[in-house]
């Protein structure tokens, strides 16, 4: 079965994004934080990792950094409604959704989705990634 890590700190997100997966029959490791991410990706191979960008602690910028360090095969799809990390801890132009995932893409995202996103996009962009 194709496995898939779930990074999003909004737990309805999280639990909507999961949902749709399993019932299309992936299996889903759903974490709140980076942190979480980075040691799920520790413990365990994943093929494909989605993460959210803006979230509290380490963002899914820096998340997608650590994480192909660990898993340098795998598969990032990055996803952001926008939202602000404040100047201490990203590039102040960085200030829209998509300057959030061209960040993402930069440091190693497979694959970028705005949020919100409906269904459909979400499982053809986790299917590509999958196919690539």
């Amino acid at each position: 079965m194709s496995s898939i890590l779930l990074i999003d700190d909004e737990e309805d997100v999280r639990d909507s994004v999961k949902m749709v997966l399993e019932r299309s029959g992936f299996e889903v490791a759903a974490v709140s934080s980076a942190e979480e991410g980075i040691a799920a990706a520790e413990s365990r191979k994943f093929d494909v990792v989605i993460t959210d960008i803006i979230m509290p602690g380490i963002n899914g910028v820096d998340a997608i950094k650590k994480i192909k360090k660990i898993l340098p095969e795998v598969k990032i799809l990055a996803i952001s409604g926008g939202g602000n990390f404040g100047p201490s801890t990203y590039k102040p132009e960085a200030i829209t959704t998509t300057a959030y995932l061209q960040a993402a893409a930069e440091a190693g995202a497979d694959g970028v989705l705005t949020k919100p996103f409906e269904k459909k996009e979400l499982l053809e962009s986790v299917r590509n990634l999958f196919e690539s």
